[in-house]
């Protein structure tokens, strides 16, 4: 096939998403304190998670931060991040004064390791964050018995991860916050940017919701005054946005079970490639496939991942390495570049996120799929 075919970009906006926003628009009523399209968003986002409680926030990150806040983590607590993960992960702990610390990942699923963290848990520690990394579920049952067993809160990262599940259940209620992304390029997009966090803590979801305007509230026995319990941010969400994400979020399934289909076309198509392993499914979960990461394996003759990605651009095929820099040997982290995590370590230089997204078409993974082919094997 022709390496000049041109690959569909993400996300894709239908007309009812345009048509949602600008109704958003007519109502005059932007902000999102007070407004149903917020608050009929958030209960559509919380009954899709089966959690009891969702409040829609700015970014990912946004939620990331609220979630910490809310467990009150503050200068002297350490708080577990997977080092194989986006920076928006890790840097709220030190906006809040904490310490993040570092943890390996698993080779197969690149989720976060329960041996490793196990190994880091200690008094200062006051939350674990787990990750769903490319909408594969990480081990929740491993992960959340740690947690209890040392009475640390788990948040569960799932900026990648709506529409995973584990046993039937969707992820976002088996830790006690959970946290969405609604950045473009996710499974949905609220317009741009757009979060949420999840929870079935009704004083975590409360408290969330103060601290996303300015820690404004109602004063008791003063009706219409409020005023800041506390110091918070601006981390609202707005009515259109919120508009885009609602009409996104009743298409879901239809694009999980999309990303799903494409998945299962380049397994099929990719099977039996030498040194190229193809993502897994843990038992008993369902993979959202946010991304489809193959892993080159070095040796045997074969171009680095870093080579075979520069090829795989030059014909056509967008893909660089997954997370090539793990965190903790990043500058902004400077103070963890001496610690050991092998496993992510190696898997920066091996990792590649081919595209897979709904908006491709099977003539676009065939082209995939062949310049795949060809770049591995060369």
């Amino acid at each position: 096939m022709s390496s000049s075919i041109e690959l569909p970009r993400w996300p894709q906006l239908s007309d009812e998403d345009i048509e949602a926003a600008v109704a958003a628009l007519r109502s005059n009523r932007l902000v999102g304190l007070g407004n149903s399209v917020v608050t009929d968003f958030e209960a559509a986002l919380a009954a899709g998670q089966g959690v009891e409680h969702a409040v829609a926030v700015s970014t990912g990150t946004a939620a990331v931060h609220l979630a910490l806040h809310a467990l009150d983590v503050g200068p002297g607590d350490e708080v577990i991040v997977p080092t194989h993960t986006f920076i928006g992960s890790a840097s709220p702990v030190t906006y809040l004064g904490a310490r993040p610390v570092f943890a390996d990942v698993t080779p197969d699923t690149h989720c976060l390791d329960p041996d490793s963290v196990k190994a880091l848990l200690t008094e200062r520690t006051k939350a674990i964050v787990v990750v769903h990394i490319n909408g594969c579920a990480a081990d929740m049952e491993a992960l959340s018995a740690l947690g209890a067993e040392a009475g640390v809160p788990v948040i569960e990262d799932m900026a990648q991860a709506l529409g995973t599940r584990i046993g039937g259940r969707p992820v976002g209620g088996f830790g006690d916050l959970a946290c969405v992304s609604l950045f473009e390029q996710k499974v949905i997009t609220s317009g741009g940017e757009g979060g949420a966090v999840l929870t079935n803590n009704p004083a975590y979801a409360e408290r969330v919701r103060r601290l996303r305007s300015h820690g404004e509230g109602p004063i008791e026995g003063r009706p219409g005054l409020i005023w800041a319990h506390e110091v918070g941010y601006n981390y609202r969400l707005t009515s259109v946005q919120a508009a885009v994400g609602h009409a996104q979020h009743k298409r879901l399934d239809a694009m999980v079970e999309a990303r799903r289909h494409n998945a299962a076309y380049l397994t099929e198509r990719l099977g039996g490639i030498d040194g190229l392993e193809l993502p897994v499914e843990p038992e008993n979960t369902v993979h959202a496939f946010w991304k489809y990461v193959v892993r080159v394996a070095p040796g045997g003759g074969r171009a680095p991942a870093a080579e075979v990605a520069a090829t795989l651009r030059s014909r056509g095929v967008p893909v660089l390495l997954r997370y090539p820099f793990p965190l903790h040997r990043q500058p902004a982290f400077a103070e963890h570049q001496g610690v050991s995590l092998p496993v992510a370590e190696r898997l920066s230089q091996e990792l590649l996120a081919l595209p897979s997204h709904p908006g491709l078409g099977e003539k676009h993974l065939d082209h995939i799929a062949d310049e795949v082919r060809r770049a591995v094997t060369a």
